[in-house]
């Protein structure tokens, strides 16, 4: 999919350059190095795109090598060059229809698709840098009156969509990101999964050792995501996606966290108790030929035996399934991630506008149906670019608010286990 998507740009890339190249050399005829220079470099950044795209699963599936960060970097100076040169045809065309119509050319659109390409540079070049790493902390209120007394303010700090294979030896993120959150001081920490982008050998002895260091009240909680469950993993006989999922189950153990496999626990203040439910992602298919088959989503064995009248937090990677999470389940608070807005969001009303809008129908923060609440975080990481513009990496810290004035009743109380 991601393949022919960059195949269809690379063919608008051409035509542009095409086009482009025919502009200068009408505009600079007696300068022939300027067009000559822009069709050599333009050449070459199409024969770079080609050679990325044939070598990038070998790539990336090598555990830490440097050029499946490389490549990652080609894909965005293919960006980088292919989006503002259509802003600047888009406003020269409007110009050359003027031009015909009214019997002049109008310099100034010409100006302007030269200041609007220009600024779309400087976006893309910041997504690149402090967009993709100045962290943001969310904070949100939820209410409830299943909530017992005694967890009024309880507070959960969310991550998602980490992507630890997509990031350089050098990196401090994690590291950051880690001092966020303890700094938060949060009663429960939950991962949404993608922890790992291809495989768990991209949780290196370094990486577990700073995601060891997460402390809350009630430790770290987590599920597993698509990218986790080793669904674009090269085809290797050594190392499978079973084996890949495997090991980053022991992992996770070996860092203290609990990973909740369509499975439900309790959590205790006293005699009152919450219930903390994670499932595993839906099995949608097959990923390029093969599948880990430790994925199904099962909400009927996830729920066995929990009370209904027992406050519930769901963890599941996808939000595509809340419809069912929330029709078929007692979940009041359901966290995903999976999406990270495809990290471009722009700001607009209340939620901002992504391209995530034409594939999802709930991408990004808050949602509510009756009394029961979605949140989908925009994550922490990236796929295919290293860039996000207007979706920095996040951590959401949520409050949970009780309505309740007196403590949760017997019959609410987990059932003895």
């Amino acid at each position: 999919m991601i393949k022919y998507f960059i195949g269809i740009l690379a063919l608008l890339a051409l035509s542009l350059d095409g086009w482009m190249y025919r502009h200068l050399k009408r505009r600079f005829p007696s300068t022939p190095w300027i067009y000559k220079l822009y069709l050599g470099q333009a050449l070459a950044l199409d024969v770079l795109i080609v050679l990325a795209l044939l070598f990038y699963r070998q790539a990336i599936n090598t555990p830490d090598s440097p050029y499946g960060l490389m490549i990652l970097w080609v894909i965005f100076l293919f960006f980088l060059s292919i989006f503002p040169k259509l802003v600047y045809l888009l406003c020269a065309s409007v110009g050359q229809l003027i031009d015909r119509l009214r019997g002049r050319k109008p310099q100034g659109l010409s100006l302007v698709g030269i200041i609007a390409a220009g600024c779309l540079v400087v976006i893309m070049l910041w997504g690149a840098t402090e967009g993709r790493s100045r962290i943001r902390v969310t904070e949100i209120e939820i209410q409830s009156d299943k909530l017992p007394a005694a967890f009024d303010g309880y507070r959960i700090a969310q991550i998602s969509d980490i992507h630890l294979g997509n990031y350089a030896r050098r990196n401090t993120l994690i590291e950051r990101i880690v001092q966020k959150i303890n700094a938060l001081h949060p009663d429960l920490i939950v991962s949404s999964g993608d922890l790992v982008n291809l495989s768990a050998r991209e949780l290196t002895p370094h990486y577990q050792t700073i995601l060891s260091g997460l402390k809350a009240t009630d430790g770290v909680v987590s599920v597993l995501g698509n990218h986790d469950l080793g669904f674009y993993m090269r085809e290797d006989s050594t190392f499978t996606p079973q084996k890949s999922v495997r090991l980053l189950i022991e992992k996770q153990q070996a860092m203290g966290w609990r990973l909740l496999q369509n499975e439900t626990i309790y959590l205790h203040r006293g005699t009152d108790s919450i219930s903390v439910s994670g499932v595993k992602y839906p099995r949608d298919g097959h990923h390029n030929g093969h599948d880990s088959g430790l994925g199904g989503c099962d909400l009927p064995a996830t729920y066995r035996a929990v009370p209904d009248s027992l406050f519930n937090l769901m963890i599941s990677h996808t939000p595509q399934n809340w419809d069912e999470i929330r029709t078929q389940t007692p979940a009041d608070l359901t966290l995903s991630g999976h999406v990270h807005a495809m990290q471009i969001k722009w700001p607009y009303g209340r939620r901002g506008w992504s391209p995530a809008r034409w594939m999802y129908d709930r991408w990004s923060g808050l949602y509510k149906e009756g009394e029961k609440y979605l949140y989908v975080n925009d994550g922490i990481g990236y796929v295919m670019f290293p860039m996000r513009i207007g979706t920095r990496p996040e951590i959401t810290l949520f409050t949970l608010r009780s309505t309740q004035r007196l403590t949760t009743p017997t019959e609410a109380r987990s059932p003895q286990q």
